[in-house]
């Protein structure tokens, strides 16, 4: 796992180098876009104490309130260890993008209900917005997530989705 999460933090550092300017004053970060995505989550690259496989699936929607400042609302699904157990989260955050480099860190309350356990699991992520066109992004992420009720749900991970802004 160490291996691993060495090799994505070196790919994030090399994408952060070829950083996508625009050119006109119209920047994919600044204030009044929207945004809507979609990721995968999990798919068997996370690590915590109670759970085996899981796959799972989230929707993200934003605004930007400020240049470089996107309020967050956030809804996940998965399902854990070959459909023993299931989660549903949903949550409000942040995420500040800086520099309009692409490179983004943020932080997500969440309400999480699993099956006989629901828990309040605070987020902190990291990411990166790889322009595919001038709207369409592929965003790989690295995040933790915390649980209060029982630290073996306590979860490192990793996401990748897309983005669109507009």
């Amino acid at each position: 796992m160490k291996k691993f999460f060495m090799l994505f933090v070196g790919l994030m550092a090399t994408m952060s180098v070829s950083a996508q300017y625009q050119t006109n004053s119209d920047t994919p970060f600044s204030e009044g876009k929207i945004y809507v995505g979609a990721s995968a989550t999990n798919l068997n690259l996370k690590y915590n104490k109670a759970e085996e496989f899981s796959l799972g699936i989230a929707a993200k929607a934003g605004y930007l309130f400020l240049d470089n400042w996107m309020a967050l609302g956030v809804f996940d699904y998965t399902n854990i260890a070959n459909g023993s157990a299931t989660s549903t989260n949903i949550g409000a955050g942040v995420r500040y993008y800086f520099d309009q480099i692409g490179l983004y860190g943020g932080v997500i309350a969440k309400y999480a209900h699993t099956t006989g356990n629901d828990d309040f699991v605070p987020e902190v992520h990291v990411g990166y917005c790889l322009f595919l066109s001038r709207h369409v992004t592929l965003e790989p992420e690295a995040y933790f997530e915390h649980s209060f009720n029982n630290s073996d749900y306590s979860t490192f991970g990793m996401r990748l989705g897309f983005g669109y802004y507009f």
